[in-house]
């Protein structure tokens, strides 16, 4: 079956029936399928031009999509399914984050560009779009997992319900199903942690495992961050600079969502201790520690601290 490059499918059909069936290839892919309407408000094309287009998708990857007629929707064969272009991680999950963009498809940067620090370690673009996917049909995954705080990589049951990027890596959260206690909780999870993944289509999230429950995310915390005071004069300058900051300003508040202040803490180099520590590498010290750690979601954040 042939694969094309963004520019040979350009030479085959010609730049918008590429974009279209770029879009067709990414939407089964990414999110399990696709609609007539996704074309028409993606686009702005009739129906029947719409219809086209799937159909000459189809004819292209005739094991890709089938019709369901409960769904009323195009979905994904997920057993024989074979994308018309690669794409690489993390390129798709910028494009699920900030909009299809077809210029992402060339392999052409306007200026001169080198990303540093990609990891040596890529991510598995196939299980990435099976969380993907179930993040879109709120259903379930069974996965084994690498986990930074035990050994235990047995089977887990996650009904994932959003991702995010940390500044450094692709992660998403999920309820985590106990099979023991019959109850749960909701996690953050790393993309590149994941060793395989099993989708179960038909076992859908019920209403405490879907993202709307999940309070922690919800919920949006003050930090109120002050200029460390081990920071040199130098360093001081510097952060000034890069955080936009006034040259008397000290210190600001930002807001952020609870679950998501561990990471901040660890990029920015947050002091959170209760008195700014005289040991360690720091740009800021956390002010208002003591109104925030009653918080569950928070307890990683200062048990290292």
């Amino acid at each position: 079956m042939e694969n094309f490059t963004y520019d040979e499918l350009i030479e085959k059909y010609n730049v918008q029936r590429a974009e279209r069936f770029a879009y067709i290839d990414f939407v089964l892919r990414f999110l399990g399928g696709i609609k007539r309407s996704d074309l028409l408000k993606f686009f702005g094309i009739g129906d029947a031009a719409a219809s086209k287009e799937i159909s000459e998708y189809k004819k292209l990857r005739p094991s890709n999509v089938d019709y369901d007629r409960v769904l009323r929707k195009n979905v994904i064969l997920r057993v024989t399914f074979r994308p018309l272009i690669d794409l690489d991680a993390e390129t798709a999950l910028g494009m699920l984050a900030n909009g299809f963009n077809k210029n992402k498809l060339y392999d052409r940067p306007m200026l001169p560009y080198q990303r540093i620090g990609a990891t040596p370690h890529y991510l598995n673009i196939e299980l990435v779009s099976m969380i993907t996917r179930a993040i879109n049909s709120k259903t379930a995954i069974k996965c084994n997992y690498v986990s930074g705080n035990s050994n235990n990589r047995g089977e887990r049951t996650l009904l994932p319900t959003a991702f995010f990027y940390d500044g450094q890596s692709w992660m998403f959260r999920a309820f985590h199903r106990n099979s023991i206690t019959g109850k749960g909780h909701f996690k953050c999870f790393e993309f590149s942690r994941l060793l395989n993944v099993t989708e179960c289509p038909n076992d859908a999230a019920n209403v405490s495992e879907t993202l709307p429950q999940d309070a922690d995310w919800h919920l949006v915390a003050p930090l109120q961050l002050t200029l460390h005071p081990s920071l040199s004069p130098y360093k001081k300058a510097t952060i000034i600079q890069e955080f936009g900051l006034d040259e008397e300003q000290n210190e600001f508040v930002i807001t952020e969502k609870a679950v998501l202040v561990y990471y901040l803490k660890k990029h920015w180099k947050i002091d959170v201790n209760d008195s700014p520590s005289s040991e360690g590498n720091y740009n800021f010290h956390l002010k208002n520690g003591d109104t925030l750690k009653h918080l569950h979601c928070m307890e990683n954040v200062f048990k290292y601290a």
